[in-house]
């Protein structure tokens, strides 16, 4: 505010009040309740004021998400595509960029529980100072086939963080994969070398292709190439 000179003074502080009060010999009992009632009143007001800053800054991040596709299919054990997912750091990638924009950080705690799952804890830090805990409850898992249990315990953890981030955000996932999210189509020599080596592995041609997602090898994405080409070497027993 302005006073007669038109300067700018200070709307006074609790602290100041204080010091008034102890400058002018007028400090009592009752001054110093009224003071800390002032001061109670003022967190309070800066609590409510970091909330709504809070509730403004996720609703305008959350505005400019839109639905994530999967990227990667996951086979059941005949081969046949079940549904598609998307891992965390792909996400990630995607939010950081908007976490930073408006004024957020994304921490996460994970603790085992009593029944045998982990309690992941994604914490939504605003720079108003207000934050909000958000919490998933995902079982262990023994991880991809073949996995040690160190990579066990890193895929359960990516998998409930990416979770706790989604319930977060209010992110949706499409789990359906489609043409996009296999890539573009291989290229002539690639399908003709993936038509070899099911040929010489002896493999049953109708089941590869289910697996890869496709119904001639031509067909096939180049995001499978590799996934593919390494699961005949491995029928045929190469070696990586």
């Amino acid at each position: 505010m302005n006073d007669e000179t038109g300067l700018m003074v200070q709307d006074p502080t609790p602290l100041s009040l204080i010091a008034q009060m102890v400058a002018s010999g007028t400090m009592s009992a009752e001054s110093v309740a009224v003071v800390k009632e002032l001061v109670a009143l003022k967190e309070h007001m800066e609590d409510r004021q970091a909330e709504r800053d809070f509730a403004a800054g996720l609703l305008a991040l959350q505005g400019e998400l839109s639905t994530f596709k999967a990227t990667k299919a996951v086979p059941d054990k005949h081969g046949n595509i079940k549904y598609g997912t998307l891992e965390y750091h792909e996400i990630m990638e995607k939010v950081q960029p908007l976490l930073v924009r408006y004024g957020f950080s994304a921490g996460f705690n994970t603790a085992e529980s009593k029944d045998g799952r982990i309690r992941q804890v994604c914490t939504l830090q605003h720079v108003s100072g207000y934050h909000r805990d958000f919490q998933v409850f995902v079982r262990f898992g023994s991880g991809p086939p073949g996995a040690t249990e160190s990579q066990a315990d890193g895929a359960v953890n990516s998998y409930a963080k990416k979770y706790a981030l989604c319930n977060a955000l209010n992110i949706a996932i499409d789990h359906n994969i489609d043409a996009r999210a296999e890539g573009s189509p291989i290229t002539e020599d690639q399908a003709a070398t993936l038509r070899q080596m099911v040929k010489d592995c002896r493999a049953d041609e109708a089941a590869f292709l289910r697996f890869a997602g496709a119904k001639t090898y031509e067909e096939i994405g180049s995001r499978r190439y590799a996934e593919v080409f390494a699961a005949l070497e491995k029928k045929m027993g190469v070696k990586p």
